[in-house]
């Protein structure tokens, strides 16, 4: 069980192995198309697991959860949202990148936890910015807000930086696509594009900071055979079930997580 438990394990092997299962299986279903479910996936991570640790973990496997993304979602995609927040997403990356090393792993998860505070008070907006488009006409879908490169700037700069020290820029990529009154299938395939893009390349920063290391990489080996089974059920969902039947039960676990955190390491 080398190849799969971390030295100095804290917890039961079996709670370890329950936890990681969990927060791959949400990440993939998460990636797959049933929004949402994936935010509360890196919180439980650092009950079992060192945040730098859990960080670079995880890294790895999120790109590869987007690469098996974009296999459901092969033409539903729009790339003037990318191009117009890319810039700003590299800076918030590179931002990121100087703060990890002067962050400790206490501060790292008062960060993780203010995130996913912050991921459920935000949720109202998106479920705003869900019931108007749900009221658009599909001519009206076309004629979302189209930022600028300056009006993106806050969601990019915000996003790089969340993503790189906690793995948490989907509350603000989700309202960033979502202002722009994409189909449903588009704004997932967008959004994946988005992933892949900027969870490769962060690879390198997390590597030169030793986030990633060879023993962060041997013990996530054993989640890569169920990674593309996570993402298919997650697109199978997206067909067929509303998130909003699992979603209050995810936001109401997220935050007494992320309170729970702060509480911790306040």
């Amino acid at each position: 069980m080398n190849w799969i438990l971390p030295e100095g394990l804290e917890t039961a092997p079996t709670t370890y192995l329950l936890v990681v299962g969990a927060a791959l299986l949400l990440t993939g279903a998460d990636k797959g198309g049933f929004a949402a479910v994936g935010s509360l996936a890196f919180p439980m991570l650092l009950f079992v697991l060192p945040a730098r640790f859990a960080l670079g973990m995880w890294a790895p496997i999120l790109v590869l959860l987007d690469v098996f993304t974009l296999r459901h979602y092969p033409k539903e995609w729009r790339i003037q949202p990318l191009i117009t927040i890319a810039p700003w997403v590299l800076a918030g990356l590179v931002a990121g990148w100087f703060l990890l090393d002067r962050l400790d792993a206490r501060l790292l998860k008062l960060i993780v936890g203010v995130l996913s505070v912050a991921f459920v008070v935000l949720d109202p907006i998106r479920a705003l910015l869900v019931r108007r488009e749900a009221k658009e006409t599909p001519g009206d879908l076309q004629h979302g807000w189209r930022p600028g490169w300056l009006a993106a700037s806050p969601f990019g700069l915000a996003a790089g930086i969340s993503t790189m020290v906690a793995h948490a820029a989907g509350p603000v990529t989700t309202i960033y696509f979502l202002l722009q009154h994409m189909d449903k299938r588009v704004f997932v395939g967008t959004a994946a594009r988005f992933y892949f893009v900027f969870n490769t390349v962060k690879i390198p920063f997390l590597v030169q900071n030793h986030v990633i290391t060879a023993d962060t990489l041997i013990k996530s080996l054993w989640l890569v055979p169920f990674a593309p089974l996570t993402v298919w059920l997650g697109a199978a969902l997206n067909k067929r079930l509303p998130a909003t039947a699992f979603r209050p039960v995810i936001y109401g676990l997220l935050a007494i997580t992320g309170a729970y955190l702060i509480y911790k390491n306040g």
